[in-house]
């Protein structure tokens, strides 16, 4: 049975996609959750695509 991420969890997951190692990221949430393969590519998607996004806005305001 599928159940949420820990706060923990979440934040191993976010350090491995900064690493750049989207299989890792992908297998903590699998281990975490319990969920399925689809599940946990589309979760690691998203949080890549947030993760890519805050970086461009941090880095186009403290250039400044």
């Amino acid at each position: 049975m599928k159940r949420e991420l820990k706060p923990a969890e979440r934040e191993a997951i976010v350090q491995a996609l900064m690493a750049g190692d989207r299989v890792k990221a992908t297998s903590i949430y699998l281990s975490a959750t319990e969920g399925n393969l689809t599940d946990a590519q589309k979760f690691v998607k998203t949080l890549a695509g947030e993760i890519r996004e805050q970086r461009s806005s941090g880095e186009g305001s403290s250039s400044r």
